[in-house]
């Protein structure tokens, strides 16, 4: 990504004594993402949309570091995500809502930071699933959070350097909500997780965990996770069955997986993760979701990537099924193309078709439904199949 260093803010920094030194920096950086959608049935109707963020999120963010010698630095980064087609901000509304930390590096050990941060599936794992290789192959319901529908919220983190092609990363997620006195509170909306890759030439592999106690629960919106949103997507809404939001008790999250390049020309990998929604009413969803993913370079400046990706779902006692347990099941297949104009902008295609099979997967109204839904699209089907194409252009600086 080129970056645009702040003159300005940096020679304001520089007047300041002691406040920075030779090897300090401030940037400014972000990326438009803007393009077009076609959907072949959103409960019951074809749709064309304007769309925003289709392949990455469109942002802009402000990034510095300082020199503090001795092989230490102080650094920050401020970054906020906004839809190009209204101007909204994204997120939830947050100014910052993609990330928000500050914190200390130290070479030849690693960076601590604090604040509003991705978890640690996002950073070193989701590279290797659908929807970090091809975001418009996210799997059903975004369920395992790899296309970051939700941040960590009051989150310490610490990522190490690479030693002997191992990176390791931690995170803890605080409720910043006093105990009860049985230690409830303390754990009423809170998160952690870890992860760890390794690189070895063409290879790379690696794996992660993450859990969420109460993610959304009404009585502490302020903890890890930043409260039930059921409309817009950009934070946790416990919506991984379509219909079915709130009352999350426990969210777990195991994913795995890895590609190899074959030179420049061809990458293929593997990824799988398991999700567990743990509900308050004694209910249960699980997700095993499989991915075979694949990247063609057919020119320098031409790339073709394929995706299918199969989900294994499984609901235990839903609310009106007499505690009948459903093992609902989805299979997309995801192919596009991205053609480089310069090495700012690109052009993308992409594809998209879902089959939902198995029991019934979706509730609409008192019952069960097999309901496709892409979960770029936006809106469900009205039947076990959805098609949807999105097409556009991204622009970093």
């Amino acid at each position: 990504m080129k970056r645009v260093a702040l003159a300005g803010a940096a020679g304001l920094l520089v007047a300041l004594p002691g406040v920075v030194q030779a090897q300090s920096s401030v940037t400014l950086y972000g990326l438009v993402d803007a393009g077009f959608a076609y959907t072949n049935n959103q409960r019951g109707a074809s749709n064309v949309q304007a769309t925003s963020g289709k392949l990455n999120g469109s942002r802009w963010g402000i990034k510095g570091v300082e020199d503090l010698g001795g092989g230490y630095k102080a650094l920050f980064t401020l970054e906020g995500g906004y839809r190009v087609n209204d101007g909204t901000l994204a997120q939830g509304g947050r100014e910052f809502g993609r990330q928000a930390y500050v914190g200390v590096a130290k070479t030849g050990i690693g960076t601590l930071t604090l604040g509003r941060q991705y978890d640690p599936n996002t950073d070193l794992v989701a590279l290797f699933a659908g929807p970090g290789f091809w975001s418009p192959a996210t799997h059903v319901g975004d369920n395992d959070n790899l296309n970051q529908t939700f941040r960590i919220n009051n989150a310490v983190k610490f990522r190490s350097d690479t030693f002997a092609g191992v990176t390791v990363d931690a995170l803890y997620g605080f409720s910043n909500q006093a105990s009860n006195g049985a230690g409830a509170g303390f754990g009423n909306n809170r998160a952690w997780g870890a992860s760890a890759s390794y690189v070895a030439g063409p290879l790379q592999v690696g794996a992660g965990y993450l859990l969420l106690d109460h993610p959304n629960v009404a009585s502490n919106t302020s903890g890890a996770i930043g409260g039930a949103s059921t409309t817009s997507g950009d934070d946790y809404s416990g919506a991984f069955f379509y219909g079915l939001n709130g009352g999350v008790a426990r969210q777990q999250v195991a994913v795995a997986g890895g590609n190899y390049a074959f030179g420049s020309v061809v990458t293929v990998g593997f990824a799988w993760s398991h999700t567990q929604l743990d509900y308050n009413d004694g209910s249960s969803r699980k997700f095993n979701n499989y991915d075979l993913n694949g990247r063609y370079n057919i020119t320098p400046a031409t790339t073709l990537i394929g995706v299918y990706s199969f989900t294994d779902g499984r609901a235990n006692s839903l609310p009106g099924t007499g505690g009948a347990t459903l093992k609902p099941r989805w299979h997309q297949f995801t192919l596009g193309v991205d053609y480089v104009l310069s090495k700012r902008t690109d052009l993308y295609l992409s594809g998209v078709y879902q089959l939902a099979a198995g029991d019934a997967s979706t509730r609409v109204g008192n019952g069960y439904q097999k309901i496709a839904a892409i979960a770029d699209a936006g809106t469900p089907s009205s039947t076990n199949r959805q098609v949807a194409a999105f097409g556009g252009v991204r622009v970093r600086f």
